[in-house]
């Protein structure tokens, strides 16, 4: 199963990142619109996928994760499609909300799947590496199939890559297994869980480290501007290859080690590479910084996940995973306000050091760290 997961994975969250140096360059070309409504163009996506989460929780444990999963899919396909059409402002917001939509369920069944597998620890792994992979492809792609045939190019890869995420996922079991069918609710009382209280502080932890993560996304450019350096494509190449590599290589660690001890070296190292951002204004005090944060970024996320679903039954794994990943969205919009607030006042130094001081505090909700915190999900013996 791990295989046709980690392929459904590579092309759902190709599609996604096909259209982030796309989007912007259409709303400010075609559309006409200032820069300015980039920022709204990405509240309005993130915004729809934290209302959706919940939702794609409820239906990974109800209907099944395949469920889940090919519903994001056929949307995200859909929407890159309709956007061959868009030649207006609302229609074009409507179309980036049932993007968030889509992103929500897709991304919840691809890791309630993961953590489904019989080595949930390593599944959800590899597969947080891949989306991290197709996040980071997304955007060179894209700009080759611009230069070489224009924003068509970009729409119908995008919609094609994401057809066929939900074809193979098609190919892939309910994994209604006879645990899940226990522990979900009775159909006639409607009863399901919306969001998981288990996975709170994990999800805390979580926006946390986004707050990290959106310093490099949104505002390294800014600050290697004012360094008299270039836009960072450079820069945001080695992030995202020591992401990925601390996943690659680390699987093992990642995989047995205590996700509470993870989550803190996640977040100290997070917090750290943004306070140097403040306090090393320099092109080398940048490069550490960025190392660092990506190491942290790479070793949170299979954490936050192998806490959320530890213990919990099938049945309530889809929701633990909406709620956890939910806060993402609400971390980045945060982040973003906040930074973009303090950068206006006190400077880009102020902000990177207020995101250092966030990642830093959300080590503390794992701490102590006690002895039972040693296990991710409960491995799953049942044929795959």
């Amino acid at each position: 199963m791990i295989g046709r997961l980690l392929g459904c994975a590579t092309g759902a969250f190709l599609s996604i990142g096909l259209l982030v140096p796309a989007v912007p360059r259409y709303l400010t070309g075609p559309l006409g619109q200032q820069a300015g409504m980039v920022g709204v163009s990405l509240a309005v996506t993130a915004a729809a996928g934290v209302l959706a989460r919940p939702l794609a929780g409820w239906l990974a444990d109800r209907a099944g994760r395949r469920t889940a999963l090919c519903a994001g899919a056929l949307l995200l396909s859909g929407t890159s499609l309709a956007l061959l059409a868009v030649g207006q402002l609302p229609l074009f917001f409507v179309l980036r909300g049932v993007a968030g939509v889509g992103e929500a369920l897709a991304y919840v069944g691809l890791a309630t799947l993961a953590s489904d597998h019989r080595r949930p620890g390593a599944a959800i792994n590899h597969f947080s590496a891949v989306v991290n992979t197709g996040l980071l492809a997304g955007p060179v792609i894209a700009e080759t199939l611009y230069a070489a045939s224009g924003f068509a190019a970009v729409w119908i890869t995008a919609a094609a890559v994401a057809l066929g995420s939900a074809v193979l996922g098609r190919t892939l079991p309910k994994t209604m297994s006879p645990d899940t069918e226990r522990t979900r609710p009775d159909p006639g009382t409607g009863r399901a869980r919306l969001y998981h209280t288990s996975a709170l502080r994990p999800g805390f932890g979580y926006l946390a480290s986004v707050w990290g993560y959106t310093a490099i996304s949104a505002f390294l450019p800014l600050h290697l501007a004012a360094l008299g350096g270039g836009s960072g494509g450079l820069h945001f190449l080695v992030y995202g290859g020591v992401l990925v590599a601390v996943r690659l290589a680390g699987h093992r660690l990642l995989a047995m080690a205590a996700p509470a001890r993870l989550a803190v070296a996640s977040l100290l190292l997070t917090g750290t590479g943004s306070i140097l951002l403040a306090a090393w204004p320099s092109p080398v005090g940048t490069w550490c910084a960025i190392a660092l944060i990506g190491a942290g970024q790479g070793l949170g996320l299979p954490a936050f996940l192998r806490m959320a679903v530890h213990g919990l039954p099938a049945g309530e794994r889809g929701s633990a995973v909406a709620t956890t990943t939910a806060f993402f969205d609400v971390g980045f919009l945060s982040a973003a306000l906040s930074l973009g607030v303090l950068a206006d006042r006190f400077g880009l130094a102020g902000g990177f050091a207020l995101v250092g001081a966030v990642s830093a505090a959300g080590a503390l909700l794992f701490l102590p760290i006690r002895h039972n915190e040693h296990e991710g999900a409960p491995l799953d013996h049942s044929p795959r």
